[in-house]
């Protein structure tokens, strides 16, 4: 009986050995890398664990927006170094929905957002600190924040660089240190 269905015994052995192939490249390995956890756009970063204490001793929970909103004038002077640095800041991160030249026509509008023109009157008219507070902070609407991507003095570098863009790059600096979280901190107390 063996030697008649013989054939069919050579047969199911490929079959069976393609069966157990398939089996290890399918579900759910093969999803791995699709279904993982992330940030999603527009999604703030995961906040640190209770008591945990942060790689550069800084502080972990950020102080409130209006702080830094209420700040009048850019306490970073308007140097080459902080427009180099600005420059190089705006251009990795905010280049691709404000554009090169701030006017809010970045590559991002083929997707349908349509960011604001940062040379505007409006925008203009506003102060060092509530553009600070944007960068550092998010917008209301639709900017992400980049708090875990620049820093503070990077954030005040911005903020030159898009004086230099509204046509302003040296409008009234202060000569005291940066503010930052903890300068702010400590002139609250």
């Amino acid at each position: 009986m063996f030697l008649q269905n013989r054939k069919y015994y050579l047969l199911l052995i490929p079959v069976l050995s393609l069966m157990g192939t398939l089996k290890a490249l399918s579900f759910p390995w093969s999803f791995d890398m699709w279904i993982q956890p992330s940030i999603l756009p527009y999604q703030e970063p995961v906040v640190y664990p209770q008591l945990s204490v942060s790689t550069t001793g800084l502080r972990i929970k950020p102080l409130p927006r209006e702080d830094f909103e209420n700040i009048k004038v850019n306490p970073v002077p308007a140097s080459e170094a902080s427009l180099n640095n600005g420059e190089h800041l705006y251009n990795t991160y905010c280049f691709a929905c404000h554009g090169m030249e701030g006017m809010g026509d970045g590559p991002v509008i083929k997707r349908g957002f349509y960011p604001l023109n940062l040379t505007s009157p409006g925008v203009v008219a506003r102060d060092d600190g509530y553009l600070y507070a944007y960068i550092r902070y998010g917008g209301k609407v639709m900017m992400p924040s980049y708090r875990e991507s620049i820093t503070s003095k990077g954030a005040w570098d911005v903020v030159n660089y898009v004086r230099k863009l509204q046509g302003d790059p040296v409008k009234e600096t202060a000569t005291e240190t940066p503010a930052t979280e903890d300068t702010v901190q400590e002139s609250a107390e």
